[in-house]
């Protein structure tokens, strides 16, 4: 359970969807995942597979009509999910990874009702144990104080704020705060009509804070949904060697640039046999387009960040009073569509490197399909061990020590 995702992804269907939330996964190493609004009312085996891959699990809860839904994914061969409660408005189960602690989770899609979003705290309650460590995050469709929203009308204690704030002093449950932008939502309209609330967040108790003291909550970019992606992270995300391979790469034909490359270097005139002229017209065009992808083509994990980091600095300075100027509006509009093509680059560029066809079965950029295209890479790692008292483990520092001792021992 090292990062969870919740996320209102308006519409689990949508490419950019399912594109969005596979960077997400593979660069966070993502292991439950709770999407709300799937906006969906059958989701199958299949689906599942194309949108994340075919090493997760899944429940969902079906849409009505066309609204809510609820999908929980894990990761099968990681952790172990089990339900204890469901209904259109939360998702209850106990999360087991490997070894390790059980967790209660509760995935959450609130009613805008407040008089309906009262059965979210009594089926959340009746599950609290002050033993257990509990996790509960999604879209609670409520705000608790004034700087929790910009724009509109001003916020006044109502009921609903008030019945939260209730639930959350009686269950232990403390709101772990943020990194990132401030508001997790934007009705996207312009001028004095924009609107900016925090209506998603994640709440711990205090037992789950004394197992995770370092626990962490990250406000992604609005990408492809209204609604920021959260991030909970149990500690801090390793970094990866990164690739040194070079060859031909798909990636490069996404780029109008490179056609014209590709004509000027074909149409050259070279002399020789059928065989020789072919041979020289694909070394010097291939070499042309490896310098031009040096010197023009960014690199698109690096571009990736930078595009989330101009979006990130956008959406915050969004969220100021004095708002964004027009110019700002076009340059975030800008981002994101650049980050967008972005994604569809990295995928087919893991897809180049992968060599098999998971990602037409849905594992495109996920980290499991990282480590099989890196797999040389993990050949000599070991990631989990099972000592003489048979209770897997998975913590790098006891597995070095288990081999040191063992070693010694025999030796």
């Amino acid at each position: 359970m090292s990062t969870t995702l919740f996320w209102n992804c308006r519409g689990a269907r949508k490419k950019c969807t399912s594109n969005y939330l596979r960077h997400l996964v593979g660069d966070n190493e993502v292991h439950f995942i709770g999407l709300v609004e799937t906006k969906v009312d059958n989701f199958d085996r299949a689906e599942v597979d194309r949108i994340i891959g075919t090493s997760w699990d899944f429940f969902h809860y079906p849409a009505i009509g066309k609204s809510g839904g609820i999908l929980v994914l894990w990761r099968k061969n990681l952790i172990k999910f089990e339900l204890r409660f469901v209904d259109d408005q939360v998702v209850i189960g106990s999360l087991t990874p490997p070894g390790g602690l059980c967790w209660a989770v509760a995935v959450v899609y609130g009613n805008k009702d407040y008089l309906r979003r009262r059965s979210i705290w009594e089926n959340i309650g009746a599950f609290c144990d002050a033993a257990e460590p509990i996790l509960v995050g999604g879209d609670f469709n409520c705000f608790l104080t004034q700087s929790e929203k910009k724009g509109g009308k001003r916020v006044t204690p109502t009921t609903g704020v008030l019945e939260m704030t209730e639930f959350m002093n009686c269950n232990d449950l403390h709101d772990l705060g943020f990194m990132g932008p401030q508001f997790t939502w934007c009705n996207n309209k312009e001028g004095n009509s924009r609107i900016w609330v925090r209506l998603d967040r994640i709440l711990m108790n205090s037992e789950g804070l004394c197992k995770a003291p370092l626990a962490m909550v990250r406000h992604m970019g609005w990408i492809s949904s209204d609604h920021a992606p959260l991030l909970f992270s149990l500690r801090p995300k390793g970094t990866t060697a990164p690739e040194r391979w070079i060859w031909f790469e798909d990636v490069w034909i996404t780029y109008p640039a490179s056609w014209r490359i590709v004509w000027l270097n074909w149409r050259k005139i070279d002399v020789g046999s059928p065989a020789d002229i072919l041979n020289h017209k694909c070394h010097r065009t291939l070499r042309a387009l490896y310098h031009w992808s040096r010197q023009r083509a960014l690199n698109l994990n690096w571009q990736k960040m930078e595009l989330e980091r101009q979006i990130i600095e956008l959406q915050n300075m969004d969220c100021t009073p004095g708002g964004l100027s027009q110019d700002h509006e076009d340059e975030l509009r800008r981002c994101v569509g650049e980050l967008n093509d972005t994604l569809a680059r990295l995928t087919i560029w893991w897809r180049q490197r992968a060599k098999v066809r998971w990602i037409e079965q849905g594992d495109a950029n996920s980290h499991f399909f990282h480590l099989a295209a890196s797999g040389r890479r993990r050949d000599n790692r070991v990631v989990l061990t099972l000592p003489s008292c048979e209770q897997p483990v998975s913590d790098q520092w006891i597995i070095l020590d288990t081999f040191m001792t063992f070693f010694r021992d025999k030796w």
